[in-house]
Parts: C-alpha cells; sequence; structure tokens
C-alpha cells in the first residue's frame, strides 16, 4: 500500500514543475492558425509559462525540474537542430504548402514533459509573400 501513495504521490508532481503546483504550459503565438506566411525562414513565436527554457544538450547534465527546451514538427516531421531554448523558434527553410506547425516542451534530458504542455497551428507557406 505504500507503495501505491509513492506512485501516487510521484504521479500527482510530475505535472507541476514549479513550487505553485501549476502545470507548465506552451501556447504559439504567432504565426496564427491558418495565416499564410513567408517560409524562409519560418519565424514562430511561442509563449511559456511555469517551465524554464535553456539551451538543448545532449542530455547528459542534470538540470533541475521544469527545465528543458521546445522541440518543432514540421507535418509530424522532426529534425535534430529544431530544439529551442527561447520563444523564438526559426526553422531556416520551410516550403511553399499547407503544413502542420506543432511545439512541445521538452525535459532537458528530452523526454516528454507530463502532463503533456504543447500547441499546434495549421498555416499555409507561400514564397511570394516574402518580402
Amino acid at each position: 500500500m505504500t507503495l501505491f501513495f509513492t506512485l501516487l504521490s510521484l504521479l500527482a508532481c510530475a505535472g507541476a514543475p514549479d513550487d505553485t503546483g501549476t502545470a507548465a504550459s506552451l501556447t504559439i503565438v504567432s504565426p496564427a492558425e491558418e495565416a499564410t506566411v513567408c517560409g524562409t525562414p519560418l519565424v514562430i513565436l511561442t509563449e511559456v509559462e511555469n517551465f524554464t527554457l535553456v539551451a538543448p544538450g545532449d542530455g547528459t547534465e542534470e538540470l533541475p525540474p521544469g527545465t528543458g527546451h521546445i522541440d518543432v514538427a514540421v507535418n509530424g516531421q522532426e529534425q535534430e537542430d529544431w530544439m529551442f531554448g527561447g520563444e523564438e523558434l526559426v526553422l531556416p527553410e520551410v516550403g511553399d504548402g499547407y503544413w502542420r506547425l506543432q511545439v512541445e516542451l521538452s525535459n532537458a534530458d528530452h523526454s516528454a514533459i507530463a502532463p503533456y504542455a504543447g500547441d499546434t497551428v495549421y498555416v499555409t507557406i507561400d514564397a511570394t509573400v516574402c518580402e
């Protein structure tokens, strides 16, 4: 029975990375849902709450809970260099088309945080809108 309560306590704390017990959140501020934007570069602005962003590392450095980075996927595809330690995410080049942009918070060791914190928007990339 003690093991049960220990596991229950660990699960309850897993989604509370800060001292107030508030879960982390991540929101895409820009581009807006269904926007048409230039994709060279594609700039995604986010807002993070109750989580400390740090530059992504190799996962060997131990950092406190509630510390990590943002992972980005475009149409479900991730790339190794699409991890960011700040709220402004710059993807060098995304081709024309209709794309699903997904962002999510990851712990410093590259594991997903619990509960999940992320956001998704659908956008159209059109090179003709580039200045």
